[in-house]
């Protein structure tokens, strides 16, 4: 999962940057508008996307944990960071979300109605950043997962003395 979530991670932050140039153009000159549009569009999509795999992600491995725990008769101690590591994922995960929406929607909201664009950019400005951050803390707790996993495998595998 790993090596996917950098995958996922470095399109979305990509998708979010293209589309940031994209806006820089639209200022410059109108008929770079349309695709700045569309892209604000593929990118919101492309940012929920990413952070609900990572949701499914710990849902997922948090029932195979438990399931694990019950079928091989593991310490119940392995249930709780499971809970740690998704009570880091997702608020941040709905921060990002949260963000990269507010960030479209203002958009919008500045096109249809001819708002400053200042409040547009400086949301979507805060909305990459935050998308970096939040990229390091699901990083963080997805390979802490995964080393949860791959111990509880161990001990699984273990050969029976």
């Amino acid at each position: 999962m790993t090596t996917l979530f950098i995958i996922l991670t470095f399109i979305n932050l990509l998708c979010l940057l293209c589309t940031a140039v994209l806006g820089y153009g639209a200022s410059l000159t109108t008929s770079w508008s349309g695709y700045h549009q569309l892209a604000g569009a593929l990118a919101t999509l492309c940012c929920c996307a990413v952070h609900c795999i990572v949701f499914t992600y710990f849902i997922a491995t948090a029932k195979w944990i438990q399931h694990a725990v019950s079928v091989k008769n593991l310490s119940v101690e392995y249930l709780e960071p499971t809970r740690s590591f998704r009570a880091q994922a997702f608020p941040a995960a709905l921060l990002a979300m949260f963000a990269v929406f507010a960030a479209a929607l203002i958009g919008v909201i500045t096109f249809s109605y001819r708002i400053h664009p200042i409040y547009h950019r400086v949301v979507s400005i805060a909305a990459i950043a935050i998308n970096v951050i939040v990229a390091w803390i699901e990083y963080r707790a997805i390979c802490r997962n995964a080393k949860l996993i791959d111990g509880i495998l161990a001990r699984i595998n273990a050969p029976a003395v």
